[in-house]
């Protein structure tokens, strides 16, 4: 596609919310016509989850006894949390939380349903993949992803170094593998759930993967290399890479939708529209984020809805960035071409 081509938009930006200055955590997801907000600044008595409608509105409000480090889908309406509480008694313990958005009854408003399941003690999981059929977690400690039915946990046979980020493809899950507690050299490994055999998708580590993402309708996941300024198209069934989209300003955030992958580049404050369905994997949209103002230094999630044209961005508290502020800002095109622009 022709450079001049490619849409040049400078988005209407608003504050969705004001998180606490001290909100560290990701948590967030746009998941079933809602936008879910985890709030785990202060003491536990202040931890909660958001229910929002695409514009920002907040429809409901649930107490959670945990951080909400990580949020996913996890069926209609539902969503699963990730995160941890240290019981003075029994030191650190790890969690996940079913949370269910219900309608109101009788016109009576709507509400989140709760159900939180601590996980067993000998358990220090970090975060989640799969859904309510196949349930996984990993342990950063013990080098293992776990199968989880609710009731045992069973560890799947490979070691994986600091397994992070987990992403399930039909037999596959692949996995953020972090070969050093310092960012920049992490690989991405594939595991087999039928065989359990492990296979890695690249032969030295990468330049600081900071996402991963699963491509629905196309034969990718998609990883964002945010020190080589790239995003890796990783062929599911090859398990190799197939195409390096660059990607300037240190891409470190990723969503997909509707065959489409944005891109959320921190340095240069931009987002970057790829069409994935059309010849070439052309870029067909740019936005201007350099309105988001000062705070802006640490994003850290990014969710679309496409059917809105919403683009949500959430940053977080860095102790090492000055100035930096927590909070979610929505983005939207005003001519909401982007959204019907094809390749």
């Amino acid at each position: 596609m022709p450079a001049a081509a490619v849409l040049r938009v400078r988005p209407m930006l608003r504050s969705l919310e004001t998180l606490d200055p001290h909100e560290v955590y990701r948590g967030q997801v746009f998941h079933d016509g809602l936008l879910w907000q985890g709030h785990s600044a202060g003491d536990v008595s202040r931890y909660r989850i958001d229910a929002h409608t695409a514009a920002g509105e907040r429809l409901a409000s649930a107490s959670v006894p945990h951080t909400l480090e990580f949020l996913h889908p996890f069926g209609s309406r539902t969503v699963l949390v990730v995160g941890k509480h240290d019981n003075q008694r029994g030191g650190w313990r790890t969690y996940h939380s079913i949370v269910r958005f219900l309608a109101g009854v009788a016109g009576g408003p709507p509400w989140l349903l709760v159900k939180t399941r601590a996980m067993p003690w000998r358990m220090q999981v970090e975060q989640f993949g799969g859904g309510p059929g196949a349930m996984f977690f990993n342990e950063p400690g013990s080098r293992k992803v776990v199968r989880w039915n609710g009731w045992w946990s069973r560890p799947l046979q490979p070691d994986i170094h600091f397994p992070g980020t987990m992403v399930h493809c039909g037999r596959y899950l692949f996995v953020l593998e972090r070969t050093d507690f310092r960012p920049g050299r992490e690989t991405i490994a594939r595991i087999d759930l039928v065989t359990q055999a492990v296979a890695r998708t690249f032969d030295g580590p990468r330049q600081r993967i900071t996402a991963l993402v699963d491509v629905p309708g196309s034969p990718w996941v998609a990883a964002a290399e945010a020190w080589a300024d790239q995003i890796l198209l990783i062929d599911r069934e090859a398990n190799r890479l197939a195409v390096t989209l660059p990607v300037p300003g240190m891409p470190v955030e990723l969503a997909a939708f509707d065959q489409h992958l944005v891109v959320l580049s921190a340095e240069s404050r931009t987002l970057w529209f790829f069409d994935l369905a059309a010849a070439g994997l052309p870029l067909v949209a740019e936005w201007d984020l350099s309105g988001l103002g000062p705070g802006f230094e640490h994003p850290r999630a990014l969710h679309v809805d496409p059917a809105s044209g919403s683009v949500f961005i959430r940053s977080a508290f860095h102790p090492l960035l000055e100035g930096s502020a927590a909070g979610v800002t929505l983005a939207v095109d005003p001519d909401r071409g982007t959204f019907r622009r094809r390749g």
